[in-house]
């Protein structure tokens, strides 16, 4: 068939799919280059299966975002108050474009629950999270799963129990992937255990650095999953977003992102050239 064919000249369809770019883009390109190629961290050990960066690695990368970040990079398209670039569409492509050059694991954090907080958050809560997750200073992790429930969200038994200003947290996390250590857990749990199922639960932003939050690696037959375990985690009331029982409905808005509402870069997050040279180094090259 004639239009299957990849010989087959763009004109006659009448479109141009090549890009173009202005001569500013172009010196964009040219800054953005010279200063990856200047800041980029060399000879990482990215592990090809997709576990856990040792702490040496992550100290070194987690630099270079603050980097990134401090040049509005990491998110180019947000607002300079909330931490981004204030670009537009055009100039954060050529950034991408750029980072798919080099060998790196994922410099994004798990930043889908930054549209929650920016519509279910107070301005206070928005500010306090927001700027410094896009400047590239913390890593969130999403805890939502757990081990006796899986994905279903209606069966979490992840409990937050209201102890005067604060709430008192208590449960295990699982099935969640992160390279890095995280700063912030985005937790989904039972604020109301009399409540029907699904408006009974509450999100929290909590400190991952609070008393009583252990994080395990577990290992896999390919590579490995983060647990958490919650015991009486104390967690100031101030960290609940949105109201006590909304957590279903705010959860909503982070999976219609994570569903096809999130536009997200394709990115090799490193992996495939790490596997690739495993094989070169194993068996010759591929």
């Amino acid at each position: 068939m004639p239009w299957l064919e990849k010989s087959a000249p763009r004109q006659r369809w009448g479109i141009d799919f090549e890009d173009h770019y202005t001569e500013a883009q172009q010196q964009f390109r040219v800054t953005v280059r010279a200063w990856l190629d200047h800041f980029v961290p060399q000879d990482l050990n990215i592990p090809p299966d997709g576990s856990p960066l040792d702490p040496e690695t992550q100290q070194r990368v987690k630099a270079f975002r603050r980097q990134l970040g401090a040049q509005g990079w990491l998110a180019p398209t947000w607002q300079k108050v909330y931490g981004g670039g204030g670009l537009s569409p055009a100039f954060a492509r050529i950034i991408e474009e750029e980072m798919r050059r080099l060998v790196l694991p994922s410099m994004g954090d798990n930043t889908r629950w930054i549209p929650a907080v920016m519509t279910w958050g107070t301005d206070e809560q928005k500010l306090r999270y927001v700027p410094c997750a896009l400047r590239g200073e913390t890593i969130t992790w999403q805890a939502f799963n757990e081990p006796g429930s899986g994905s279903d969200l209606a069966s979490i038994r992840t409990q937050a129990v209201a102890d005067g200003k604060d709430y008192l947290i208590s449960g295990d996390k699982a099935f969640i992937t992160g390279r890095f250590d995280p700063d912030y857990l985005w937790t989904l749990a039972v604020t109301g255990p009399d409540r029907p199922p699904r408006l009974n639960l509450g999100l929290f932003m909590v400190d991952a650095s609070l008393p009583g939050i252990s994080i395990k690696t577990q290992r896999l037959l390919a590579g490995s999953e983060r647990r958490v375990s919650l015991e009486n985690v104390r967690v100031p009331a101030d960290c609940l977003v949105g109201l006590p029982y909304q957590g279903w409905e705010i959860a909503q808005t982070i999976l219609e992102e994570e569903r096809g509402g999130h536009g997200f870069r394709t990115e090799e997050d490193g992996t495939v050239s790490s596997v690739l040279e495993y094989l070169r180094q194993e068996r010759g090259s591929p």
